[in-house]
């Protein structure tokens, strides 16, 4: 399927650049780290093209200690999602996560009371 194609298909989202997300999260860094962020990042959904739907990683927070699942929906903005083990979906937090908001709301669900 072709960028065009995907793009009639899945709406008018721009594709999802992990480096750019991972970039955006660790602006501050030492919020980052205070997730307790494994190395190991997941990119999710990636085809031979280059389309990827978003990424995934483990934390250790204060209040969360499983997964973080962060894509990006057709409305052009972040959603993420907490994932147990399993990766079964626990928690979907806001549809409409805007790029400088992203950080906060991890924050507040992984890691602040």
């Amino acid at each position: 399927m072709t960028t065009e194609e995907k793009l009639l298909t899945y709406g008018s989202q721009r594709p999802f650049e992990p480096n750019q997300t991972l970039k955006l999260l660790q602006q501050d860094i030492n919020i980052f780290w205070s997730w307790g962020v494994e190395k190991k990042i997941l990119v999710i959904g990636k085809e031979s093209d280059g389309w990827v739907k978003g990424i995934i990683f483990k934390v250790n927070g204060f209040k969360w200690k499983q997964y973080v699942m962060i894509t990006l929906n057709g409305s052009d903005y972040y959603e993420v999602r907490l994932l147990t083990q399993n990766f079964d979906v626990i928690e979907t937090k806001d549809h409409d996560i805007c790029f400088m908001d992203l950080v906060e709301v991890i924050d507040k669900l992984v890691e602040t009371k």
